[in-house]
């Protein structure tokens, strides 16, 4: 799902819906690619969220959102202002 809010300033939540309980990996990329943030942690069945702080990846502008289980990915797009 989309981050919300969407740009932001402080923080924002990525929500996400597993299938079954599982490992989850949030990765957060500059527009090169490089990972700037890393985070896992095994979620519950059903919706989840993710809160991130922008002191935590101390980036601004247009990065990108990656969200990895064992059989899935999706990545989205999220503006951080500054």
């Amino acid at each position: 799902l989309q981050n919300i809010p969407n740009p932001f300033t402080a923080t924002t939540d990525i929500g996400f819906i597993l299938p079954y309980e599982q490992n989850v990996t949030l990765r957060i990329m500059d527009v090169t690619g490089k990972v700037i943030h890393k985070e896992s942690g095994k979620y519950t069945k059903g919706y989840n969220t993710i809160t991130l702080d922008v002191n935590s990846i101390n980036a601004s502008g247009v990065l990108y959102y990656r969200i990895d289980t064992e059989r899935y990915s999706a990545s989205k797009k999220m503006i951080v202002v500054k």
